[in-house]
């Protein structure tokens, strides 16, 4: 398993190139494109896409990649690369600084590195396995820590949901998780809600439709930063999750009890 710092340093680098590119055609974003009900996807999105993946395949030509928009593959033996290029995209859209670049290196079914930049706001948040978790801003460095909170009763919960058909799509024990909670987020980037869970800012992150680019760097900024990720079981998360809860670690085990004996 790596512990390159230069292939860290790459991962950041990357992550930023790509934030810098969504802030400067944040006023021009191009043709918007509506690939499945509901979600769209814009020129930058694939021009942040191309962006890392060919310097991914210059740098790392044997590594595999698996990117939101172009798809791929995760390597059974070797190290990926999880990529969303604009996490996000319809905050993009509508001019909303909720948007941000996420990438995630996956080696032997762990997440060994883990990057998430949001230039609209001026953060880059990123963590190494064993290596804690940081935000930059203004040139410093800043390491990232949970929250204290102690019981779900006063979290703040960040989700992402439709409120549309609620009572019939939902299942009970989410709505009892946020029903238990004292507020919820919705910040619309998966991304972001993952980084400000790991800088103390929320106390619990809820996603149930597991797609890897989003949610892997949550795992690692987490966990790196002394939470808790997991499946919606409670089992370790894999790729294959079906979805993901991150908590500070101490409402954990009353998040799990909600949601699944809601």
């Amino acid at each position: 398993m790596s512990d390159s710092r230069e292939l860290h340093d790459f991962a950041c680098d990357i992550a930023r190139r790509a934030g810098e590119l969504q802030l400067s055609r944040a006023e021009n974003v191009g043709e918007i494109v509506e690939k499945a009900p509901k979600d769209v996807v814009t020129e930058v999105d694939l021009l942040c896409e191309k962006l890392m993946v060919d310097a991914i395949r210059e740098r790392y030509p044997e590594d595999a990649i698996l990117s939101e928009e172009q798809g791929g593959e995760i390597s059974d033996t070797g190290r990926t690369w999880l990529l969303d290029p604009v996490d996000g995209t319809a905050n993009y859209t509508k001019a909303n600084p909720m948007y941000c670049a996420c990438v995630a290196v996956l080696e032997e079914g762990r997440v060994t590195n883990a990057v998430v930049a949001a230039p609209r706001i001026g953060d880059l948040y990123h963590a190494r396995l064993g290596g804690g978790a940081f935000r930059e801003t203004g040139g410093q460095a800043i390491p990232l820590r949970v929250s204290e909170t102690k019981s779900l009763e006063y979290a703040v919960v960040g989700a992402d949901l439709s409120l549309r058909g609620w009572g019939r799509s939902q299942e009970p024990g989410l709505q009892k998780v946020l029903f238990d909670s004292w507020q919820l987020r919705a910040l619309g980037s998966a991304g972001i809600r993952g980084a400000w869970l790991a800088a103390g800012y929320l106390d619990v992150s809820v996603g149930t439709r597991n797609t890897a680019w989003d949610y892997a760097p949550t795992v690692l900024l987490v966990s790196e930063a002394g939470g808790r990720a997991t499946d919606l079981d409670g089992s370790p998360w894999t790729v294959d999750s079906r979805g993901l809860i991150a908590t500070n670690g101490a409402v954990h085990d009353e998040v799990l009890e909600a949601l699944n004996g809601g």
